[in-house]
């Protein structure tokens, strides 16, 4: 009994220590802050680039719409909207993405994403994972610019000219977000 009472104690201790740790290590990282709540809106700064094992695809219209609820977040959730995409020969259709952006580089994207060539009868599916390769930058005016070098991505092809399994897929491309009426920066 004494033995179980001690192990208890002793769990219950690393909890806390691990409980403190998470703490001081959100207090004191990387974060978003904003002057006020609202609508962000996001658009590319350059075209961007997807590639997967069936080719490289170039969107030149990209659009981001989110909403920030607290002044201060160490995530920022995004919606990018996808057009003027070409690729493997011909037009392409991009699914939105949603992404979970961290302010340490990190992102998530939470939804699938399907690539879907026009005059083909396959596509290729990038399902949520984990990212890396996401860098900010402050610029005037109270935006962010969100520099995307993302590597690594998986994605499957449903067969025919839309490839296969694909373990080393990237994208890159720059957005600029805006608060509306508002300012938001990115602070390290």
């Amino acid at each position: 009994m004494k033995r179980i009472v001690i192990l208890g104690v002793a769990l219950v201790a690393s909890f806390s220590l691990v409980a403190v740790d998470a703490i001081s290590v959100s207090a004191s990282g990387d974060e978003f802050v904003s002057s006020k709540t609202g609508k962000v809106k996001s658009k590319q700064t350059n075209a961007q680039k997807f590639k997967t094992s069936a080719g490289t695809i170039e969107c030149t219209e990209v659009s981001g719409s989110s909403e920030i609820t607290e002044l201060k977040s160490v995530t920022h959730k995004e919606v990018l909207t996808f057009g003027g995409c070409t690729g493997f020969g011909g037009n392409i259709a991009i699914s939105v993405a949603d992404l979970e952006l961290n302010a340490n580089g990190s992102a998530k994207l939470e939804k699938r994403v399907t690539i879907k060539p026009e005059n083909a009868s396959c596509s290729v599916l990038i399902e949520p994972q984990a990212l890396e390769g996401v860098s900010y930058t402050n610029a005037s005016g109270g935006k962010v610019t969100v520099e995307l070098v993302m590597t690594k991505i998986h994605s499957k092809g449903t067969g025919g000219a839309c490839g296969g399994e694909n373990t080393e897929g990237s994208y890159s491309g720059k957005i600029s977000s805006e608060l509306e009426s508002g300012t938001i920066e990115w602070v390290s």
